[in-house]
């Protein structure tokens, strides 16, 4: 029983995220305001394989955005994924979430991520993140970000395993860690 209430969950997480997807753009191309966020939040970390990017460098750099939508109040925020360069170690790139505030965006949330997703429903006013990143060809964490009023923190954690000759996925709910950089 307890295995199927953990399939259930990961199945809702991985398929009933709402999101409007503006499509792949690059820094340049986003609004002054995420444009200007992103500059000032996303440089490369120094321990990437390539040099930290220059701002110029960073505007050139591909990013995909999903807006945070709340019913009836419109935008949210906005989820600045990015998917090539300094920001990607394999499948997982540097993810960055914001909420909108007075004509500009504040930074809530950021992590390495293969995906993350805005889900049904709102917790404290902003809805849930869903977020996967992809350890081997074969293993997944999967793990739920739930708003407390202040950030997000991680309130649903499971490895997904799904070896070559498996037809379903081993679904283990575990203790969630610190993998990531709520804010």
């Amino acid at each position: 029983m307890k295995t199927k209430t953990v399939i259930i969950a990961i199945s809702i997480l991985l398929f009933a995220a709402t999101v409007t997807k503006a499509g792949p753009e690059t820094v340049a191309e986003l609004s002054p305001e995420l444009r200007n966020a992103l500059v000032r939040d996303a440089a490369c970390s120094k321990d990437s394989a390539r040099e930290p990017a220059a701002p110029k460098d960073l505007l050139k750099s591909p990013v995909d955005t999903q807006e945070i939508l709340g019913p009836g109040r419109g935008n949210l925020g906005v989820i600045a994924a990015f998917t090539a360069g300094c920001h990607c170690q394999g499948a997982n790139c540097s993810t960055y979430v914001y909420l909108k505030t007075a004509g500009s965006y504040k930074l809530a949330f950021t992590g390495s991520f293969a995906s993350l997703h805005p889900m049904k429903g709102l917790r404290n006013g902003y809805p849930p993140l869903t977020a996967k990143l992809q350890v081997s060809d074969s293993r997944v964490e999967t793990t739920v970000y739930d708003w407390n009023g202040k950030k997000y923190q991680p309130s649903l954690c499971a490895t997904v395993t799904q070896g070559p000759n498996q037809k379903r996925p081993s679904i283990a709910r575990h203790a969630c860690s610190g993998e990531s950089r709520p804010r």
